[in-house]
């Protein structure tokens, strides 16, 4: 299954509404990993569109506007440094055809 990369800023966002915005990525993506506090890594089919606008419904109305996410599929010749030995091996599991 496809990997995309979510690349989100949520410290505008009450806890509840950061809880609410993840739990909307584990519906649509069985596996995930949250690289950093602002990048995510999620293993789903929908197109980077789709998961953007699954995103935005998650959140309060207010706060669409002002929430800035960029999601985009990750490509198979893809280059990363400096991750952790697990998150490489799943980096690399997920972008094995």
């Amino acid at each position: 299954m496809p990997l995309s990369l979510i690349v989100h800023d949520l410290a505008g966002l009450p806890p509840e509404d950061e809880k609410r915005f993840f739990e909307a990525i584990f519906q649509i993506a069985p596996e995930h990993w949250r690289v950093t506090e602002g990048v995510t890594l999620a293993e789903t089919g929908v197109s980077p569109a789709y998961l953007l606008e699954h995103l935005l419904r998650c959140l309060p109305q207010g706060a669409r506007a002002g929430t800035l996410l960029v999601t985009s599929r990750v490509p198979d010749d893809a280059a990363w440094n400096a991750l952790p030995a697990a998150g490489e091996t799943w980096l690399r599991e997920g972008l094995a055809p």
